[in-house]
């Protein structure tokens, strides 16, 4: 396991590539999806797309499992990150009305 400045060497040098699939992958579905959004919509999409790849990186950069897996969730996470963020943020709700229900759940 990577300390804290060994993990954001690694991201410096290489880990960065990482958000940028992550804004390539919302920058497809935004070309697919034949939606019709703002200039400031879709850079807003692809920056929230490649901040979650990254955060992904994080994660699973700590992980031991093959380059390929990790490549390919980097991608998932940044086509899907609207709705990974609308499902956090709901539960992050859901949680704050009601903080007892987590504990009593532990």
């Amino acid at each position: 396991m990577l300390d804290e400045k060994n993990l954001l060497k690694e991201f410096i040098t290489g880990g960065w590539v990482v958000a940028l699939i992550g804004g390539l992958g919302m920058l497809a579905r935004n070309l697919m999806d034949g939606v019709s959004r703002s200039h400031f919509e879709h850079f807003k999409r692809i920056v929230a797309a490649a901040i979650c790849s990254t955060i992904a990186w994080f994660i699973l950069e700590q992980v031991e499992v093959s380059s390929l897996t990790k490549a390919i969730s980097y991608g998932v996470v940044g086509v899907v990150s609207p709705e990974i963020l609308q499902a956090v943020t709901a539960l992050a709700k859901k949680l704050a009305k009601r903080p007892q229900d987590l504990i009593k759940k532990q």
